[in-house]
Order: C-alpha cells, then structure tokens, then sequence
C-alpha cells in the first residue's frame, strides 16, 4: 500500500467518523488528534513488524480505536457527562470596579497623550476618544460572548436532539 493509499484510507475513516459528531471547533480538534494518532500508532507498527503489510497494520490501528459510530458515542457521552457552567448572578461590584478602571486608564492615557503632543491634542478630546473606544470594546466583547454563548447551546440543542432520536 503507497502512502497516497494510507492516507487516503485514514481520511475514509475520519470523514465517516466526521459525518457522526456535530460541527463545531471541538470536533475538528479531536479528528485532528485522532489522525496524528492514527499516522503515529501506524508509524509505530511499521517499526515493531516491518515485514507486515502497511494495510493490515492500518486495519489493526483503526480497529483498537473502533468503529466511528462507537467513537461517536463516547465522544457524545463525554460531551453530555460534562458540567454545566452556571451562570454567575449580576455582580455590581465587579463592573463598578472596571469601570473605575477604565476611567482611570483614560484619564492617565488622555494626560500622558497631551503633554507628549505639547497640548496639539486637548485634554477632554483625547478623553472622548478613548472613553468611545472603551465603549466600543465592552459593546463588541458582550455581543461576543452573547454569541458565543448561543452558539454553544444550539450545539448542544443538537447533539442532545441527535442522541435522542436513535
């Protein structure tokens, strides 16, 4: 068996496996580390039984993981045992204290900005524009984890439905 063979034999394997789990970053990361596994543990095989076909050592590799439908269900028992992360209540404190940071930053930034500029940038302009782009961070990291968040549960919303139809 060539390497284009072995190659091509190892993608069959990880795109069935692929077609069984839900689309999402985690799942690229384990096909990813299952295909180093399996180049490895193959690699390895040819070490120890050199004169054994490549193919009946790919057969031997794939066969210790399992079938992709098995892999599919453990990975999907993994993924559903997990904990589920709660959701912390609304802590006043906390953005209070980040926002007296902020200020602060901007204030010292607006300061530091017009004294090495000697006063071409004003004071109150170089506040504005920071605090703005403050404002524009915070807004874009909470659409951001908004979204991330709901992401997330339509992952799970389909891999609980997908669990629950077979």
């Amino acid at each position: 068996m060539s390497d284009d063979q072995t190659k091509k034999e190892i993608e069959q394997y990880i795109n069935r496996l692929r077609k069984k789990l839900p689309e999402s970053f985690e799942t690229e990361d384990l096909l990813d580390d299952l295909r180093i596994h399996i180049i490895e543990a193959l690699a390895e095989k040819q070490v120890k039984c050199p004169t054994k076909d490549v193919k009946i050592l790919l057969i031997e590799v794939i066969e210790n993981l399992g079938t992709p439908e098995e892999i599919a269900e453990e990975f999907g028992q993994v993924k559903i045992s997990e904990p589920k992360s709660e959701k912390r209540p609304f802590q006043g404190h906390s953005l209070i204290i980040r926002l007296l940071a902020a200020i602060i930053v901007v204030v010292l930034a607006s300061w530091i900005v017009s004294i090495v500029t000697e006063g071409a940038v004003d004071f109150l302009f170089a506040v504005v524009v920071l605090m703005i782009f403050v404002l524009a961070e915070w807004s874009i990291r909470a659409w951001q984890m908004g979204e991330y968040q709901r992401i997330d549960s339509e992952t799970k919303d389909k891999r609980y439905s997908y669990r629950r139809s077979e």
